[in-house]
């Protein structure tokens, strides 16, 4: 080969590292992790940093992370991870597996792009038939419940909030005088948005006296615990009372009473954290805690729950 036709060559490679640099390409491979608590305290910071992940998903993740670190005994590969997919056979799990796993995989650990070779068919949507409890379940459900998670049922079953979102909340950001919960900036990623809520008066009278029995202050979080020990407390008194609820289970009837109440659904998706920051805050009038709160007075009444009155 004559040395123009080697410089031609040298020239074509090095423009093909440049356009794969530029499209973030980078060569499959695989890798071994030997200490898995510093891995997954370092992609707890690439998420927050790097992707701009919120912490509550950013913990989800690592919780995924840690279970297949530990099951795949830290060996990273296409067999090891088809492996762990492979262990359940549910497809939302398998999906929400494959969420973080890219995350780590690909974007953290740089191994490739073969994690995204990873599909599973969608079978045609059905409707789902969920039975919604009456508001006599719901009361009795939710006084079987722990007395911390109890004040987390009201709050969820009120405001339309997510799990996440109110194991976030402080005292500060709750006016108890307005019953409104200031959510806008729970959410540092962009991946979810929380907006303005509220709460009933009979869950501020609740809310209120949990506060003093705990000793919070202004700055404290209302919660100090997992996401999971309030799926298992949810599952736990489902199995014990024979009525099915789960935190989403209160998101919707959250929806669904918004629905019979006539409230537009423009509302019921900032409520729910549906709506995104910028068209929240570009039409800043029409999502004002004031304009927000003459919605909710149309649904307020609906979620009011008949506790007994030794309860």
């Amino acid at each position: 080969m004559s040395g123009q036709s080697e410089e031609k060559l040298d020239q074509i490679i090095e423009d093909l590292d440049q356009i794969k640099k530029a499209l973030k390409i980078v060569p499959d491979r695989q890798t071994t992790i030997t200490n898995f608590e510093d891995s997954l305290e370092n992609y707890e910071i690439f998420a927050l940093d790097e992707l701009k992940i919120g912490q509550g998903t950013v913990d989800n993740q690592k919780s995924v992370i840690k279970s297949f670190l530990a099951h795949c005994n830290g060996q990273i590969n296409e067999q090891t991870v088809k492996a762990y997919l492979d262990s359940n056979e549910s497809k939302d799990w398998k999906t929400n597996q494959l969420k973080a796993l890219r995350r780590y995989l690909r974007d953290y650990l740089k191994l490739g792009r073969w994690i995204e070779d990873f599909r599973f068919s969608k079978k045609k949507a059905q409707l789902k038939k969920v039975k919604i409890p009456s508001d006599n379940e719901l009361a009795y459900f939710c006084s079987e419940l722990p007395y911390q998670i109890q004040i987390i049922f009201l709050i969820l079953h009120n405001s339309g909030l997510r799990v996440g979102e109110v194991l976030a909340l402080t005292v500060e950001i709750i006016d108890f005088e307005k019953n409104m919960i200031d959510a806008s900036d729970i959410h540092e990623g962009q991946t979810k948005s929380a907006w303005i809520s509220f709460i009933t008066p009979q869950t501020n009278e609740y809310l209120q006296s949990y506060i003093e029995s705990q000793s919070l202050y202004e700055e404290s979080k209302l919660f100090d615990f997992s996401y999971n020990y309030v799926q298992e407390s949810f599952k736990k008194v489902s199995e014990e009372t024979g009525i099915s609820i789960s935190p989403k289970t209160l998101r919707l009837i959250f929806t669904e009473k918004c629905t019979h109440a006539g409230i537009d659904e423009k509302y019921i998706n900032a409520f729910g954290g549906r709506t995104p920051k910028g068209i929240l805050r570009k039409h800043y009038t029409d999502y004002s805690p004031e304009s927000m709160r003459i919605q909710y007075n149309k649904v307020e009444d609906l979620l009011e729950l008949p506790f007994s009155q030794d309860e």
